[in-house]
């Protein structure tokens, strides 16, 4: 009896490190996931790649470890703790943080767009937005005379970066596209007063099909790409252009940035991002769609704000366009 009771207290305590190994295991499954926000800027182009399908990476992987490991508790935590972190890491970027309020008296509206395939189709289009400055990715010589008609001030790239602005006001070229700039740096003289624009068409950070890159026109039908750190060079480019500039600057286009990759805080750290006056939203609708990228982005340098922002569809363009309301800020 005696020996029974000794025995049973022997298996008792056996049992507490396991379960307490069991509960351990548990909590790391839990946990492991959320380290994508502590190292999601720490291990380079290894963390700009994963952000870019990480939609699809959560999904995956939560549906992979999930039926695999069915029996194992620590294993269906892991996978729906990754699926959490899939989500949080694709919605937090849109949630609105507000870039203040405009002053309405010096309010300028921007909008931009990636006219894709059918360039002439979306022409009606952009020039229904009304707006002072539009900034246009991917044009040709075409849609360049169809705008020009409407404002009086423009300059275009047909290659390389082939990016035209077309502005009701005068403007200034200050830099054109080169090495370190898919893109013009240009000088608006708004009534209100000067500004700088950075208009960009960053190219993509995936491998081209035919050696094509951002300094020289797609050949054989190769796409309009570049690698992943090439890609964070020119971002960071474009980000030490802003700090020097001594005027307000805008930056927007299409700059194949996803908002929750390195690349986007590159420029968020020291610039406020125009479209989350409402809810952001995935601006590619092509075949990255399952993606769910926002990849083309307006900012403002402080002390200026931005209202009204929104999305718009282009004809044939496996792009949402977008439109903000920027300006000085209210001081009201």
């Amino acid at each position: 009896m005696g020996g029974a009771e000794v025995q049973g207290a022997a298996v008792e305590v056996r049992g507490g490190p396991t379960r307490v190994r069991r509960s351990g295991g548990v909590a790391v499954a839990a946990l492991l996931p959320w380290a994508w926000f502590l190292l999601h800027d720490r291990l380079g182009v290894v963390t700009d790649v994963l952000a870019i399908g990480l939609p699809m990476l959560t999904l995956v992987t939560a549906l992979t470890v999930g039926l695999l490991g069915r029996r194992h508790k620590a294993a269906i935590v892991f996978a729906v703790s990754t699926l959490l972190v899939g989500i949080v890491a694709t919605v937090l970027p849109w949630i609105p943080d507000g870039a203040g309020t405009v002053d309405r008296t010096r309010a300028v509206r921007i909008a931009a767009a990636n006219i894709g395939s059918g360039e002439l189709e979306g022409a009606e289009s952009l020039l229904a937005l009304h707006a002072d400055v539009l900034v246009v990715s991917e044009i040709g010589s075409p849609l360049t005379a169809r705008l020009s008609e409407s404002y009086p001030a423009h300059v275009a790239d047909w290659n390389g970066p082939a990016v035209g602005i077309f502005s009701r006001w005068p403007l200034t070229v200050v830099e054109r596209p080169g090495p370190d700039l898919p893109g013009f740096v240009i000088r608006v003289q708004a009534p209100s007063g000067e500004f700088d624009l950075i208009a960009a068409h960053v190219p993509r950070p995936w491998w081209t099909s035919g050696g094509a890159t951002y300094q020289s026109p797609p050949d054989d039908g190769a796409s309009y790409q570049t690698t992943v750190a090439e890609h964070h060079r020119l971002m960071e480019q474009i980000a030490a252009r802003t700090e020097r500039d001594d005027h307000p600057v805008v930056v927007t286009g299409d700059l194949n940035t996803p908002d929750r990759g390195r690349d986007y805080r590159v420029l968020s750290k020291h610039l406020d991002d125009a479209m989350l006056d409402t809810w952001g939203r995935p601006s590619e609708i092509g075949n990255w769609t399952a993606f769910l990228v926002r990849i083309d982005h307006m900012f403002v340098k402080p002390g200026w704000c931005a209202d009204d922002a929104g999305w718009y569809t282009i004809p044939v363009s496996d792009h949402r366009g977008i439109i903000s309301t920027v300006g000085p800020c209210s001081s009201s």
